[in-house]
C-alpha cells in the first residue's frame, strides 16, 4: 500500500501534534550531513530555506534578452528570501551568445544577495567539462549535475561518468534524484541507484541533493538514509517534511517554481524549511497545514508535466507574476515533448488564485495583460496586441 501526497502531509502533521509528542525533535535522533570539506562547509552556510529556477524574459521579439525584467526577477528573488537561484537555460542553450549573457545580468544583480547556480546536462562528458569551466569562469556558486547518461549503464560505467564530470571542477556539487530519463530501474529501487550514489557521496566537493518533485515518499526515505550523513538533502516535496523531518536534517528545497508557496511579504516556504531545521515540531505542523492549499495544487500543476519531460512554463511564470515576479509569456519550448506543455487558461488562473488566498497569501491585483506581456514591457507601453504569439496561452 503506498502513501498518496495528502496522506504524506496530513500523516505527518498528524504525528506532529499527538499528544505527548515533544515539541522539538531531538538533534540527536537525526541524520545531519557532514561538513568535512569547504564546499560542504560552503553548503551548509548557504543551501537554507527555498531556492527558485529563474526563467528568462525576451522582448517582443521573443529572442531578445529584456535586460530590465531580468534584473526586476533577480530583486524579486532576493525579497522572497531565497537563498540561490538557478538560471533556465532551454532558450539560452550554451553555445548561444544568449546562454553567457543571462547569465552575466543575473550574477551582475545578484552581486552577494544571491548565489547563482549552473546546471550541466549533456550526454557527452567532454561538453560537460567544458561547460564545467566557462560555470566557473563566469562566478557561478554551485552547479547541478543533470547530466543524462546511457539507460543500460552498469554501475560502475554510471559511476565513472558521473565522477568524470564532477572531479573537473572545485565548485560544489549538487546530485539530482530523479524519474524518467534520468532513472535507471536496474540498479536500484525506483530507478534511483542507491549503491552508484553512495560511492559519489564520498568525493568532496559533492554536497547535496535534489530530490526531483515525482520521486516518491519511499525512494525520498532510501535517499535520505544512504546519502544523508553525508551530502544535505533538498526535496522538492513540502509534503513530504513533516515525516522527513523527524528522521533527517532538512534544510533547504529548491530550483522549482518556488514562487508557487510564499511571497515576500508571507514566507511560508522558507519558515517551514527553517522550522524543519531547528525540529521545531509545532511550527512545522502549522507551518505544513497552512501552506498545504497552495502546495498541493502546485503539485497537482506540475507533477504530470514533469512526468512527460516538461514544465508547465507559463504556470510558472503566473505564479512568479502572482507574487510581485515580472511575469511575461515565454516562448515556446522546442526541447518539450509534443503537447507535453499545458495551456495557461482563465480557470488555471482562477485555481492558483484561489490556492494563493486559501493559504493566506496575497495575490496581485494587477490587470491580467500585464502578465501577458511582463511588468517591465507594461511600464514600457507594451501591450498583448504587439506580440505576434502568445504560446500556451488562453484568455478564456
Amino acid at each position: 500500500m503506498g502513501f498518496s501526497r495528502r496522506a504524506a502531509l496530513c500523516g505527518g502533521a498528524a504525528l506532529m501534534a499527538a499528544p505527548g509528542l515533544a515539541a522539538r525533535i531531538p538533534v540527536a535522533d537525526r541524520i545531519a550531513p557532514a561538513a568535512n570539506s569547504s564546499q560542504r562547509v560552503w553548503g551548509q552556510s548557504h543551501l537554507r530555506g527555498l531556492m527558485n529556477l529563474f526563467l528568462p524574459t525576451f522582448r517582443e521579439d521573443g529572442r531578445t534578452l529584456d535586460e530590465e525584467a531580468i534584473r526586476h526577477d533577480v530583486r524579486h528573488a532576493i525579497a522572497q528570501g531565497f537563498s540561490g537561484t538557478m538560471p533556465m537555460i532551454n532558450w539560452t542553450l550554451p553555445g548561444d551568445p544568449n546562454w553567457r549573457e543571462f547569465y552575466r545580468i543575473v550574477i551582475d544583480e545578484a552581486g552577494t544577495d544571491l548565489p547563482v547556480h549552473g546546471i550541466i546536462a549533456s550526454r557527452e562528458v567532454e561538453n560537460d567539462k567544458a561547460l564545467l569551466e566557462k560555470l566557473e569562469e563566469i562566478g557561478t556558486s554551485l552547479v547541478l549535475l543533470a547530466s543524462t547518461y546511457p539507460a543500460d549503464s552498469s554501475a560502475d560505467q554510471l559511476y565513472d561518468l558521473m565522477a568524470q564530470r564532477i572531479s573537473a571542477t572545485a565548485l560544489p556539487v549538487m546530485l539530482y534524484a530523479a524519474t524518467g530519463r534520468r532513472a535507471f530501474p536496474h540498479l536500484g529501487p525506483a530507478g534511483q541507484p542507491l549503491d552508484v550514489y553512495d560511492r559519489i557521496a564520498d568525493l568532496e566537493n559533492v554536497v547535496a541533493v535534489k530530490i526531483s518533485q515525482p520521486v516518491s515518499l519511499t525512494s525520498t526515505m532510501q535517499l535520505c538514509e544512504r546519502l544523508g550523513d553525508r551530502l544535505s538533502m533538498g526535496p522538492v516535496n513540502l509534503d513530504f517534511l513533516p515525516l522527513l523531518a523527524r528522521h533527517f536534517r532538512i534544510g533547504w528545497s529548491g530550483q522549482w517554481n518556488a514562487e508557487a508557496v510564499q511571497t515576500p511579504q508571507q514566507q511560508l516556504g522558507n519558515r517551514l524549511l527553517a522550522a524543519c531545521a531547528a525540529g521545531e515540531a509545532a511550527q512545522i505542523d502549522a507551518l505544513a497545514q497552512q501552506i498545504e492549499p497552495a502546495l498541493s495544487h502546485f503539485f497537482a500543476v506540475q507533477a504530470p508535466v514533469i512526468r512527460k519531460g516538461a514544465h508547465p512554463w507559463q504556470h510558472n511564470r503566473y505564479y512568479q507574476w502572482l507574487a510581485g515576479g515580472n511575469g511575461g509569456l515565454l516562448p515556446r519550448d522546442s526541447h518539450a515533448p509534443e503537447g507535453a506543455i499545458p495551456v495557461l487558461d482563465a480557470r488555471a488562473r482562477e485555481g492558483m488564485r484561489a490556492a494563493f488566498v486559501a493559504s493566506g497569501l496575497e495575490p496581485t491585483e494587477a490587470p491580467e495583460e500585464q502578465f501577458v506581456v511582463g511588468r517591465a514591457a507594461w511600464a514600457r507601453g507594451v501591450r498583448a496586441s504587439d506580440l505576434s504569439d502568445l504560446p500556451y496561452y488562453s484568455e478564456q
